[in-house]
């Protein structure tokens, strides 16, 4: 039998992974909407071309971590799930809602109104997803969610919405950003670089 100590190291390095990739996706979306300016659209096209190839594998790293959790964790996955099933609810719309919107905003096609809501969108679920999902770790670690008898004792709204909770949250949105800054500069340069070979 596998030891759940083990189990954990693993879904542990699955939550860091997500954080990293699907952070850095997530940001991707706060500079999209921040992006201003002459050189806004080009800014847009390359979060676009930075974001396309792996978004949708970013979110199997998180699809992994809630199935290991169910199946290695049951008590803790029914308790946390129960007790944040608000925030819960609104990150999977947050998700469904950020990938519809990418899809639809990068295959719209000359439809520029159209296209500038769906960014809109994209950019929206970008930045209430990681927000929500640190707020979530918050209430998790603040110990206010509790497993007795049987029963979760938590209140629906009060754990992850705290100060400290809500501050968790800005501190995981300002990561996200961070880290998109960090690949988009590199995306840049590389692009800058193909340009410049192309030329030759």
């Amino acid at each position: 039998m596998i030891s759940p100590l083990i189990i954990m190291i693993v879904l542990w390095l699955s939550l860091i992974t997500y954080a990293v990739l699907g952070g850095a996706d997530f940001g991707g979306g706060v500079w999209a909407l921040l992006a201003q300016g002459p050189d806004a659209p080009k800014q847009r096209q390359l979060v676009e071309h930075a974001v396309g190839p792996v978004w949708e594998a970013n979110n199997v790293w998180l699809i992994f971590l809630v199935v290991g959790l169910y199946i290695a964790f049951p008590p803790a996955a029914y308790t946390i799930a129960v007790a944040l099933f608000i925030p819960f609810t609104l990150i999977v719309l947050g998700v469904v809602l950020r990938g519809a919107s990418f899809a639809f905003s990068t295959h719209i096609g000359r439809a520029v109104r159209v296209r500038a809501a769906w960014s809109v969108a994209f950019s929206a679920a970008s930045i209430i997803t990681p927000f929500l999902l640190g707020c979530v770790a918050a209430a998790i670690a603040s110990g206010q969610i509790r497993y007795i008898d049987g029963n979760v004792q938590a209140d629906r709204w009060a754990p992850w919405l705290t100060p400290f909770a809500l501050s968790v949250g800005a501190v995981a949105l300002a990561m996200c950003a961070t880290l998109a800054a960090v690949f988009l500069t590199v995306e840049a340069q590389f692009d800058q670089d193909v340009v410049m070979m192309g030329a030759f």
